[in-house]
């Protein structure tokens, strides 16, 4: 492991922080946090900073204002032969593999054998910031994708938008039994949208579609309502699939998966622990707040300060503390092996503003 920065020099001050994590065995988080939700990304970058940081020469890289943990230069990178784009030339077989580009050619693209990988990206939206802003972040999200985990070009991309976090309908069951809350204390899963954050998703849709041509296979979203999905597919008709987290004694209405199955909209399934904020900007300052005294000692002069306390009601953070950092987006990716069903390769980014 090394630790470097793009300039020479001994001391940089960057204003952008990206994490990858380096494993899926989670480590469990040594400040008090709210029991629900559950998330399941804090644990797992407590495991890669720790991997990153607890050696006598930490792996960082600081480039270009940003610090990366660990150095890129330490993950696994896949090789995956790219998939060619454009309509098929006259002197191609008639036998090779064809597949509709759903998101802008009309014709449809040639592509070579990939191993049979597949890979799907999800991308949370969580800061604050314009329409043009979040596109921005996708495209920079996916770019690093390629560059240091060799996932360059995705088969299926969704994007979620902090605040909007449809988990269905309860069920009797749930007021019998008194289950069900899950996400209530984040203030999720409700079906109304502000006319304001209805309006930054079609714009964000809109856009999203042109600047990831080539890159990606066919895009989605994650945790829409029905109102607000259907607008999405009204557009262009492009929405090709939309995932969810449905708790325990939750339901999706007839109405919502009889619409998807007539319009064509597949419903994935969750394994929960996401949500539409699975890495709050609290919790990145209290893992950060550990080591303090190891970043310090870099120069980079992110280190967290105190660590944010629990109410004492168990239910949140208490409010007005400092935060160090401001999570900007979150990406998940999965590699799987699409005739063997094996995941060959899992991991998350994080992106987040460092705060002065």
């Amino acid at each position: 492991m090394s630790s470097s920065t793009g300039t020479g020099t001994a001391k940089t001050i960057p204003t952008s922080l990206v994490i990858f994590t380096t494993s899926q065995s989670p480590l469990g988080l040594r400040y008090e946090h709210p029991r629900k939700p559950l998330l399941v990304i804090p644990p797992l970058i407590h495991r890669s900073l720790h991997a990153a940081l607890d050696g006598e020469t930490p792996s960082v890289l600081i480039q270009d204002g940003i610090s990366y943990l660990p150095h890129p230069d330490t993950l696994g990178k896949q090789d995956i032969p790219t998939r060619p784009t454009g309509p098929p030339s006259s002197s191609s077989s008639s036998s090779s593999p064809v597949i509709a580009d759903p998101i802008l050619d009309s014709q449809p693209a040639r592509i070579i054998s990939r191993g049979d990988s597949e890979i799907t990206v999800k991308f949370h939206l969580v800061g604050n910031g314009t329409s043009t802003d979040k596109v921005k972040w996708i495209e920079d999200g996916l770019e690093l994708l390629g560059r240091y985990k060799g996932l360059n070009q995705v088969d299926t991309l969704l994007v979620g938008f902090k605040g909007i976090d449809y988990r269905g309908k309860k069920t009797a069951a749930s007021e019998m039994f008194g289950c069900g809350a899950e996400g209530l204390e984040s203030d999720t899963g409700s079906e109304d949208v502000s006319d304001q954050a209805r309006k930054q998703v079609l714009d964000i849709w809109q856009d999203v579609k042109a600047k990831v041509e080539g890159k990606v296979g066919r895009i989605g979203t994650m945790y829409l309502p029905l109102g607000l999905l259907k607008d999405v597919k009204e557009l262009d008709g492009k929405l090709a699939v939309n995932a969810l987290d449905t708790p325990d004694c939750h339901s999706l209405p007839k109405d919502y998966s009889g619409w998807a199955k007539e319009s064509g909209v597949e419903l994935w399934a969750g394994g929960g622990g996401e949500g539409s904020d699975p890495l709050p900007s609290v919790h990145l300052h209290n893992l950060l707040s550990e080591f303090n005294d190891k970043i310090n000692t870099l120069g980079v002069s992110h280190g967290a300060g105190d660590v944010i306390l629990l109410r004492k009601d168990g239910l949140k953070f208490e409010q007005g503390g400092k935060l160090a950092v401001d999570v900007r987006w979150v990406l998940s990716y999965t590699l799987v092996s699409s005739t063997r069903g094996l995941v060959r390769d899992k991991g998350y980014i994080v992106m987040a503003d460092i705060v002065p």
